[in-house]
């Protein structure tokens, strides 16, 4: 009822109010609250004040929050008072938001990872990322195997680099080998153009692991139609100046490391350069030539119910994973299209460094005992150390209208300022899921 309303008052907004329009769910929750179990009556509550957020009725949907919270049992309790921490954060009242907050973290830190990653959530809302670290490292040294606490943290260590994003990915992965969200934010650091170790077959695999170990968790399916958008459209796009660099390499008899690096920086901003100028006069990418059939089949079979790029991409709790699929298409299509520039780029920089290994390791003089294999450790170790030596993507293309940090979360062109936020836009990222009835 209360979907049908909201549909309704959209479709005409002159002739019909929300408020209005919502009586026959106020009723229905009223039968609700009647017949339900008492054990169960908070549900009702919390539900119906969501209800009143919906239509703009803080003033109700405090009061019904804290019936629930007198009619919730010790176990529950903590979910009532993370959403009452929502909705005071919602209507702008900050410090009474983190009190309620350290409220349930005193009360239920132990025992609840959920009020941690609340508390992270918050801070990085108001842009406090240091203090969202400090909540993330005290709520690991309790909630050591919870992988989206992991998640949280290794997307908070960006601003320190790359390097120790992959320290901390490392140790999470340790900690917790079958967590979907830590692999999916180790693919995420790989599809990030602006990483030193941008690598598209590396975040290949950590994608079909995240799906493997947690299907349930949408953003590893989105980050997987975003990889196969890359690789179908823009691969072939980087292949004439990957060309072009290959027959530099080759004209030279022989080449000192820091000419090679500054020949690959010098191909790599060439890219850039180019299909930044296409890009002002034409789209590069066909959006409408993309099968996504196997992705919306394995998708559909998993039915993924959360993650934030999911949310994102959904306009509706009762929306199917193939509707979500296909909005996100539209989404991601406009940004791999504005970004081309960068993602090829990327491509032609990591493609400079494996030339330039192969004709270091191709050397006759050099022991074969010295040359280590592709699929060996020592390779991945070599390949690693050279792509940190060569300059990094912001250095060679210092006029960037992009910032490294859009690319952290997933969600490219939405890691917007909290404060420029719509009311709307602000509901949907704070009461966006479904977690109180689960």
């Amino acid at each position: 009822q209360e979907r049908a309303a909201v549909l309704a008052v959209e479709d005409n907004p002159k002739k019909l109010d929300l408020r209005t329009a919502l009586k026959a769910t106020r009723q229905s929750y009223a039968k609700a609250i009647m017949l339900c179990p008492p054990n169960l009556s908070w549900k009702i509550w919390l539900a119906s004040g969501r209800t009143e957020v919906t239509c703009g009725n803080t003033r109700g949907a405090r009061e019904l929050f804290l019936r629930a919270h007198d009619s919730v049992s010790q176990k529950g309790r903590s979910t009532v008072l993370l959403e009452c921490a929502r909705l005071e954060e919602y209507c702008g009242d900050l410090p009474l938001s983190r009190s309620i907050l350290c409220k349930a973290r005193q009360q239920f830190g132990k025992s609840d990872w959920k009020v941690w990653l609340s508390s992270v959530n918050l801070e990085c809302r108001c842009e406090l990322r240091e203090r969202a670290i400090v909540f993330a490292q005290e709520a690991l040294s309790i909630h050591r195997g919870t992988g989206r606490l992991w998640a949280a943290l290794i997307q908070l260590r960006h601003d320190d680099g790359e390097l120790y994003q992959m320290k901390v990915l490392k140790h999470a992965l340790r900690a917790v080998p079958k967590s979907g969200e830590v692999w999916c934010e180790g693919a995420r650091i790989y599809l990030n153009p602006f990483s030193p170790t941008f690598d598209l077959q590396a975040a290949s695999r950590h994608l079909s692991f995240a799906a493997r170990f947690t299907p349930q968790y949408g953003d590893s399916f989105l980050e997987q139609l975003r990889l196969n958008m890359i690789d179908q459209w823009l691969i072939p796009l980087a292949a004439p100046f990957i060309n072009s660099m290959h027959e530099a390499f080759l004209s030279c008899d022989q080449m000192q490391i820091e000419d090679a690096y500054h020949c690959i920086a010098k191909h790599t901003k060439n890219a850039a350069d180019v299909l930044k100028t296409q890009l002002k006069e034409t789209t590069l990418v066909k959006k409408d030539v993309l099968d996504t059939s196997e992705l919306e089949l394995r998708c559909s079979s998993a039915d993924p119910n959360y993650g934030h790029l999911w949310f994102q991409c959904r306009a509706s709790p009762i929306d199917t994973a193939r509707e979500v699929i296909t909005r996100a298409k539209t989404v991601m299509a406009d940004s791999i299209n504005d970004y081309s520039y960068l993602y090829i780029a990327a491509m032609v920089r990591r493609a400079g460094v494996l030339m330039l290994i192969h004709l270091e390791t191709s050397k006759p003089n050099l022991p074969a005992e010295d040359l280590p294999c592709p699929n060996y450790h020592r390779w991945d170790g070599m390949v690693g150390r050279h792509l940190r030596s060569v300059p990094s993507l912001d250095k060679i293309l210092p006029e960037l209208d992009a910032e490294p940090m859009i690319f952290t979360s997933g969600c490219v062109g939405k890691n917007h300022n909290w404060d420029k936020l719509s009311l709307t836009e602000k509901r949907r990222v704070l009461f966006g899921s479904d977690s109180l009835l689960s």
